[in-house]
């Protein structure tokens, strides 16, 4: 971490002026460096995405009737090069409330995602199932097309399969920053998406329109209506909890493209799924009029 520079210290025969000239260029080498370190790791400013900025944290919180299930919190950690690929690195936590019945479930998902085109290149989950944690992983393979799913209990693989990869696909994680993307790119306009996505063994795709109506969406997160963009679809699939089939939504109408609310179908109804809280620097969201 870079420390806030000392005072200058008067020296004599060195005016102000050279001293501060001195500053700038120490500084503008420390920045060049940094840029080098960047580009050798393979990073570009190409690859720089507003969407994906480290650090952000966003949860939402999930209701079946007048029910409040749990929650789902995205976390973005940071860029890293995945084999030789500049990458993002994304987390999730997917916990429900106590107490809720037949629903007792904890999960931790990490995913690393390519910066170029947000599909995924390597990912993995870890589920309490009972008084064992259960771990997937999922390797993309995307030169001799093969997709390899291990499930391991206690560092054991117990079970393994290898699937034919036909296309990149994207995953629950890289598919919430893929939308965000797609809408920040879609210059407002209507449009319909193909999306692959990985779901367990499963490669499927959804069925994704965005910008289908301006509105506003009221979420728990904020005090007052906010500005946004619809989008609805259908998931091809049957994913967590039985999601599956028709759904719709609403993202932030600017340009960081935060999702504010979601209404899902699942084997018994439909779930509701809602911004509860978000950490991102310097984010003011956009308020409706």
């Amino acid at each position: 971490m870079l420390k806030r520079s000392a005072a200058f210290v008067a020296i004599p025969g060195v005016s102000i002026s050279t001293l501060f000239l001195l500053k700038v260029i120490v500084a503008s080498s420390l920045l060049n460096d940094m840029g080098t370190a960047m580009r050798t790791s393979g990073w570009s400013m190409s690859e720089e995405r507003y969407i994906m900025q480290p650090r952000e944290s966003v949860t939402f919180e999930a209701s079946y009737l007048f029910f409040k299930l749990g929650t789902v919190k995205f976390e973005l950690l940071g860029k890293e090069v995945c084999d030789g690929v500049p990458s993002y690195r994304i987390r999730a936590f997917i916990d429900s409330y106590s107490g809720i019945p037949f629903v007792d479930y904890h999960a931790v998902y990490e995913t690393c995602a390519n910066a170029r085109d947000l599909t995924c290149l390597s990912t993995y989950n870890e589920k309490d199932e009972g008084d064992k944690k259960v771990r997937s992983d999922y390797i993309f393979n995307y030169v001799r097309k093969i997709l390899t799913w291990e499930e391991s209990v206690k560092g054991v693989v117990v079970k393994k399969v290898e699937m034919p990869l036909d296309t990149t696909y994207t995953d629950g994680l890289s598919f919430f920053y893929y939308v965000r993307e797609a809408c920040r790119t879609s210059d407002g306009k209507k449009e319909t998406l193909e999306i692959p996505i990985v779901s367990d063994t499963v490669r499927s795709t959804v069925t994704l329109t965005i910008n289908e109506k301006h509105g506003k969406c009221e979420v728990d997160a904020f005090d007052f209506p906010i500005e946004a963009e619809r989008l609805s679809g259908h998931i091809n699939f049957t994913g967590t909890f039985g999601v599956t089939g028709q759904f719709n939504g609403w993202i932030s109408a600017d340009s960081a493209e935060v999702p504010l609310r979601a209404d899902l179908k699942v084997i018994l109804g439909s779930i509701v799924v809602k911004l509860k809280s978000i950490s991102r620097d310097d984010w003011i969201p956009p308020r409706a009029r």
